[in-house]
């Protein structure tokens, strides 16, 4: 366990409802009540000298052709040291519920885009891609998996390539689940998480940088 931010850091997450959590977009500081809010308490609490700043800019319902067109808007005025994402799931769903469907090589394309203007405007800054998710909490969303599955093969690519750090998120409600979590406990909708998911998330989020 150690500090891993510097004096100071400006950390951005940036994503859709999962990271939104009811934020008051009104409040540039407010943090929501999910994940995010909850690695920036831990943290703080943890390492009350180091004086990082936590920005929340997640948007209920994006896809990443909303990331990229409020990127000038949310990311450039906050000038991130660290930037954690979370897209993709709405980029399926929107599938089903709307018919809008962004194909494969579309949200590559895009993925990348932002990934690389991250870089090229923000080169000093890491980045933490965590991966999106569906938990099977309900049956008439499996048949969203013929969609998500390859995007998520997908996140995964880029994060090897493009990205400091890697959030399996998936991976992380399988273990809670062996641990004896029930579906419900972690997410009643399978995609929106419960309090205790969002702990998860904000546990391993802080595991990978190892802050705790």
């Amino acid at each position: 366990m150690k500090e891993y931010f510097k004096r100071g850091t400006t950390v951005l997450f940036y994503g859709d409802s999962i990271t939104d959590a009811s934020r008051d977009r009104e409040n540039p500081w407010h943090m929501g009540h999910g994940y995010a809010k909850k690695v920036a308490d831990i943290y703080n609490a943890l390492y009350p000298e180091s004086k990082v700043k936590f920005f929340n800019r997640g948007v209920g319902g994006d896809r990443l052709s909303d990331l990229l067109e409020r990127y000038d808007g949310d990311v450039l005025p906050v000038r991130p040291d660290f930037v954690s994402v979370l897209i993709g799931i709405n980029d399926t769903w929107r599938r089903y519920d709307s018919g809008l469907i962004v194909t494969a090589d579309e949200f590559e394309k895009e993925y990348r885009y932002l990934l690389e203007r991250l870089h090229l405007d923000f080169p000093e800054s890491r980045i933490m891609m965590i991966e999106p998710f569906l938990l099977p909490a309900d049956k008439e969303k499996e048949c969203y998996w013929e969609d998500l599955g390859p995007k998520i093969e997908i996140v995964k690519r880029l994060a090897a390539e493009l990205a400091d750090f890697y959030l399996s998120s998936g991976q992380v409600f399988e273990e809670e689940m062996g641990k004896g979590a029930t579906l419900l406990q972690l997410s009643e909708d399978g995609v929106h998480p419960t309090n205790e998911g969002h702990n998860c998330l904000a546990v391993k989020w802080l595991e990978i940088i190892d802050s705790i």
